[in-house]
């Protein structure tokens, strides 16, 4: 049975809420003056005075349907015009169907009521009672007579309860429920206000006996120092004012920290961070890489042997001193703390009295900036996990961290990192390094020339260092054609970097399926995830002898005369249909020999989301939020970056499965939010100066990024070429180039997709018009869904191009 209209539910919604305040009005304002004297109703009508106006509110009409409805129901006949608007806001609001549960418990509801309440008055003998005809009827030549008035009434009134439950799906118990919770939780916050209350009022009345008792000491000082008597060395010892005291408070000695010195250099000519026999538990196969030879710290600069230029004592002194002095100036006491130099910025540590409140540290930045003469100012109050406010400026000379210094860091080369990046350093000297697999998604963004695609480069190198071409692959999207070009040569790519966005949903597309073609064969084989697959105990492999591989052979003899009939018979039962053409690939049992012996990771780099976003946004962000919501037990990962940070391109889909970011210099507090949720990346000061959020943690990292040149990526990407051929899969390949010729994607629709556009064309032939919102309300699908669903239609023939906000014509009948 087609369901009706939307423009239907909307007029019959209306027409039931009418029907319903007029049924209400009526029955409200009801009263026997106000019938007619017609025929039989003249009986209970009553006579009016003379110039007595008619009470009903609908007049005559609603005398009479007042009279109808608790002429029937007696006082069950409210019932009738709350149902009836209840009806109608259900239809016009949430397009409601009202058969067959509504209208029963509407029914039952309106016998039980009248039946029950004409059981609770007792026998009567009067149709007029509370429960009108229908009541008297019911209950009396039913319930009353068959099981007595307590059972009459215990029958009665579960069957109400149960008719209302049919009636609104609202359960009251839950209901009941509710409304005790809220009662409680109302209790529970007057009684917290009280409880506030007299703790302020018991707080002020000990301010006042302190003020009584400090008026009285100063009173007999002022008389001693009169009289001048040894009377006055008698006094007691006054008592502290507790007011005097909170300022002071014991801190420890203040520090001047440089980090920003570079490390030495600790490894030697031909020293790798990583050999060929040491990688543990990410030993893949290496057939085909037997002889591959990870890079060396050779082929990055040497670090300077010039030192960085030290710390101006004097100059960080002074300036905390104006710092110390300015917030003295706006009655605000504080005390010196550590001052800390980094490679970028210096934090300067301030204590605060105690009972000041760091918001109004906060509200003097401008003033700060002034008196200090800083390029940028940043206030961090408190500094995370301290009691301290921390006030960073700009250093005046910026030291870079080259990427070499943090690669011979031990903790780059700890076993604790599985995919360990070289981000940067903090302000404390600390080396930054994430770990992907941990992450396990990426997303970078900041302004043009922040340091995001230096930062993407130290990236790549950081893994070029650790994985050959058997342990890790890359799929890299470069939209803007000019930054991975130089990475066209690396054996670790699957494919040559992508650069047409209209390819790049089918590059997702099979990182998608390959996604699932491992879950399929981590599931075939027992494990739960990427690690437990690889490291899992292999059968031993056993070689059959050649006389058994030679008897299991079927006889096939080259000189036998090939029979046509077998042949002839197969074609023409493919003709007919009896042999279906071959499985798709996702229903094909995955064999034993098929199953490979390690995966490597694979890590998908996408470096401009905005252009992606502007040619398909629904297919990039559904692909994206498929690989991050899945694909971490795969041993897939996915690094984003942009430099448009809107919240149209970084959406929230994106954003809720990717929790780890890094943001580098932007231009305002709104692209700061939409990258960490927060303000912060706005008080950056480029070139490199970025915020790290790490993963499982709400804390943000001020670190200066890794810098690697354009010449040391070359040289490492050149050593890579050397060592291994490009492997590039041809099949992806032909694959992906295929999709970006097709925007339809036919190829790519699965047995279950072709049973949904089969409903969305059924939806479309009933309605005779089709929009994705409509196929979103019918069949439940999310937006993304719906709207390819409307794609495949218009590709198919089925339903006409977009016009506007209309819905689509459907060339169907």
């Amino acid at each position: 049975m087609p369901e009706a209209p939307r423009w239907s539910n909307e007029v019959i919604g209306i027409i039931l809420i009418c029907a319903g305040l007029l049924a209400f009005l009526s029955v409200i304002s009801y009263t026997p003056k106000d019938l007619p004297k017609w025929g039989i109703l003249e009986a209970f009508a009553q006579d009016r005075g003379p110039g007595e106006p008619r009470h009903n509110f609908i007049g005559i009409i609603g005398a009479l349907l007042g009279f109808a409805q608790v002429s029937l129901f007696g006082s069950a006949g409210y019932i009738v015009p709350v149902a009836l608007i209840w009806f109608g806001v259900a239809k016009l609001v949430f397009d409601a169907r009202l058969w067959p549960r509504t209208m029963i418990g509407f029914a039952v509801l309106t016998l039980s009521g009248a039946a029950f309440m004409h059981a609770l008055k007792g026998n009567s003998e009067d149709f007029t009672g509370p429960g009108g005809v229908t009541g008297y009827l019911l209950g009396e030549f039913v319930f009353l007579r068959l099981i007595g008035k307590v059972g009459s009434l215990i029958l009665l009134g579960g069957t109400y309860l149960v008719a209302l439950i049919l009636l609104t799906g609202q359960k009251p118990v839950g209901f009941i429920k509710g409304c005790s919770r809220m009662v409680g939780d109302l209790v529970a916050r007057f009684r917290e206000r009280r409880e506030q209350a007299g703790f302020e009022a018991s707080k002020e009345e000990l301010r006042s006996v302190e003020r009584d008792r400090e008026r009285e000491r100063r009173r007999k000082e002022r008389e001693a120092a009169k009289a001048n008597t040894p009377a006055a060395s008698l006094e007691p010892e006054p008592e502290p004012n507790p007011q005097q005291e909170l300022p002071l408070r014991e801190t420890p000695a203040p520090q001047i920290i440089d980090a920003s010195q570079r490390r030495l250099a600790s490894s030697k000519p031909g020293d790798k961070p990583f050999d060929h026999k040491a990688s543990g538990h990410l030993s893949l196969s290496t057939a085909g890489f037997e002889d591959y030879d990870r890079p060396g710290f050779d082929l990055l600069d040497p670090l300077p042997e010039e030192e960085a230029p030290e710390a101006n004592r004097d100059e960080l002194l002074a300036t905390q001193r104006t710092i110390v002095d300015t917030l003295r100036a706006f009655g605000i006491e504080v005390t010196p703390g550590d001052i800390t130099r980094g490679p970028t910025i210096t934090r300067y540590e301030i204590y605060p009295s105690t009972g000041l409140r760091v918001s109004r540290i906060s509200q003097l930045e401008a003033d700060l900036a002034r008196a200090t003469r800083a390029e940028r100012i940043n206030i961090l109050a408190p500094i995370p996990g301290k009691d301290t406010v921390g006030i960073e400026l700009a250093n005046s000379q910026k030291v870079s961290v080259p990427l070499r210094e943090l690669l011979e860091d031990p903790e780059f080369s700890s076993a604790k990192k599985k995919i360990p990046l070289a981000l940067g350093k903090d302000v404390y000297g600390k080396t930054v390094i994430g770990d992907l697999a941990a992450m396990p998604h990426l997303l970078v963004a900041g302004a043009t020339g922040s340091g995001k695609s230096v930062c993407i480069n130290s990236i790549i190198a950081s893994m070029l260092f650790k994985f050959g071409p058997h342990e890790l692959r890359f799929i890299m999207v470069d939209p803007k054609v000019v930054e991975m070009q130089m990475y066209n040569k690396l054996p670790h790519l699957v494919v040559p970097v992508v650069t047409d966005p209209k390819k790049v949903v089918a590059a997702l597309k099979w990182v998608v399926n390959e996604m699932e073609k491992r879950y399929r064969v981590f599931a075939k084989t027992g494990v739960r995830n990427f690690d437990s697959f690889n490291s899992r105990v292999r059968p031993e492999k056993t070689e059959t002898p050649a006389e058994e591989v030679a008897e299991e052979t079927p006889p096939w003899n080259a000189d036998e005369e090939v029979d046509m009939e077998s042949i002839e018979s197969i074609a023409s039962a493919l003709e007919s249909g009896e042999l279906g053409p071959e499985a798709d690939e996702d229903e094909l049992p995955i064999e034993e020999d098929k199953v490979p012996d390690r995966y490597p990771y694979i890590v998908v780099l996408i470096d401009e989301l905005a252009d992606l976003m502007q040619t398909a946004p629904a297919d990039v962000e559904m692909c994206i939020a498929r690989i991050a919501q899945k694909a971490r037990a795969a041993g897939i990962h996915l690094i984003i970056a942009t430099q448009t940070p809107r919240a149209d391109v970084v959406t929230g889909i994106i954003k809720a499965n990717i929790p780890c970011r890094i943001a580098f210099q932007v231009s305002s507090q709104l692209d700061s939010r939409v990258i960490l949720d927060t303000k912060g990346a706005d008080k950056l000061v480029g070139k490199g100066d970025m915020l790290y959020l790490p993963p499982g943690s709400a804390k943000l990292e001020r670190s200066q990024g890794a810098f690697v040149s354009d010449e040391e990526v070359e040289r490492l990407v050149n050593h890579c070429a050397a060592q291994a051929e490009p492997n590039f899969e041809v099949d992806i390949q032909r694959s992906i180039d295929s999709g970006g010729d097709d925007g339809d994607d036919e190829d790519d629709i699965s047995p279950a997709d072709e049973e949904l556009i089969m409903k969305c064309i059924d939806v479309a032939r009933q309605e005779q018009k089709c929009s994705t919102s409509l196929l979103q309300r019918r069949l439940r699908l999310g937006y993304t869904r719906a709207a390819r669903m409307v794609d495949i239609l218009e590709a198919r023939g089925v339903v006409g191009p977009g016009d506007g906000a209309k819905p689509r014509e459907v060339y169907l009948k």
